[in-house]
């Protein structure tokens, strides 16, 4: 009984590795068909991956209209201040800017002179 075994299992080993070649495809393709197939399936996923991209960028970009649209205006500021009145006597937020600006200059001429001294 043990004799028919033997050559049972020479066979099954000697197959074996011709079995594992064989593309298991139907019908059987050539190495080519095989190379063909894969590349059109990267082309596949490159294409999809790409147009994927595209959508997130045109959903970034809507995202960020929509964001912008929802901020609050910016106020209005004029460009240039309006003329002191002609009249001859300063309004009185002009005399309080001008004794602001000659306190500043007044302490800067003080630093400056600090500064200037003589060595000792």
């Amino acid at each position: 009984m043990r004799m028919w075994l033997f050559p049972l299992v020479v066979a099954a080993a000697v197959a074996l590795p011709a079995a594992a070649q064989v593309w298991p495809g139907y019908p059987p393709a050539s190495q080519a068909d095989i190379h063909r197939y894969r590349l059109e399936q990267q082309r596949l996923r490159s294409a999809e991956q790409a147009a994927f991209a595209r959508q997130q960028r045109l959903n970034t970009r809507l995202t960020q209209l929509e964001v912008e649209a929802l901020r609050q205006p910016a106020p209005s500021v004029p460009l240039v201040e309006p003329f002191p009145s002609l009249g001859g006597t300063a309004t009185p937020s002009v005399a309080g800017s001008t004794a602001r600006r000659e306190a500043v200059s007044s302490r800067v001429r003080q630093i400056d002179a600090w500064l200037d001294r003589d060595p000792r």
